[in-house]
Parts: structure tokens; sequence; C-alpha cells
């Protein structure tokens, strides 16, 4: 789907809304974002190591630590870019709107670690709601931030 004429005007669909998001992740630095959401979560996977917890549970939570850091890298490297693009100028201009591509997407993945994992549906759901939550909180945040310091630059 092309990018409307006006990425500012405020009649964009959702659907409109999330290609360009999603345009806009597509210059994200993946390397980056994958190398600090492993670490993350083998950090957070020894720490359940050291606590006794090393189950299950403490793999899934370690995972879903990742996913959220991973998520929040990418969407936070996508926006600080010296590189600018027409979905990057918008996701600047547009931060809480651009915030919930990357948090929907860590809800849903962080929702299926926990089914996979053993966490049960009403634990997943939650558990995908909060993680979500977080990266839409931390990626909007980012978000404003990278707008103001575009302003004043």
């Amino acid at each position: 789907m092309s990018a409307p004429t006006q990425m500012n005007e405020p009649g964009l669909s959702p659907r409109e809304e999330m290609s360009v998001s999603g345009e806009a992740l597509s210059h994200a630095p993946w390397t980056g974002a994958a190398v600090t959401g492993g670490i993350i979560a083998l950090g957070d996977f020894g720490w359940h190591v050291i606590g006794g917890s090393f189950g299950l549970g403490g793999l899934s939570d370690a995972l879903s630590l990742g996913v959220v850091a991973f998520f929040i890298v990418a969407a936070a490297g996508a926006l600080w870019r010296e590189r600018s693009s027409r979905a990057i100028r918008w996701a600047r201009a547009n931060p809480w709107r651009f915030a919930l591509l990357p948090g929907v997407a860590a809800a849903a993945i962080v929702f299926v670690l926990s089914i996979v994992l053993g966490g049960g549906i009403v634990g997943g759901v939650l558990t995908g709601l909060w993680h979500g939550a977080v990266a839409f909180g931390v990626t909007g945040a980012v978000g404003t931030l990278a707008r103001s310091r575009r302003r004043t630059v």
C-alpha cells in the first residue's frame, strides 16, 4: 500500500497509520535491536538462574523482556536516525500513534511466548498486555523526545 500524499493530514485511517509506522520501522537498526534484546534476555535469564528459577517460567520471563527491549531499540533507532524519510517524519510528528505498532507487536509475541512456554491463556493475555504497554509507553516517550530534539537542532 502506498503512503498518502499528505502524511500529516488528520484523515489517515488506522490501517494507513500502521502502514506508515511499518515503513518507518523498516529503517530501524535491526542488528542493534537483536543484539540488545538478546543481551537483555540472557542477562535476565542469568538472574533467574542465580535466583534458582531456571525453568520454563524463567525462560518465558527472560524472552519476554528481550522482546520488549528489541522493539524499543528498533523503534527508537528508527526515530533517532539522521537519515529521514516521509514515514519517519510522520512517526516523529505522531510519536504516540507510531508507538502503537511496536506495542502491539511486542504484546502479540509475548502472548504467544507465554502460551507456548506454559503461562496459560489468562496469564498470557495479562503478560502480553503489560509488556505491550511498556513497549508502547517507552517508544512514545522516546518519540516525543526525538520530536523535541529535531525542533531544537
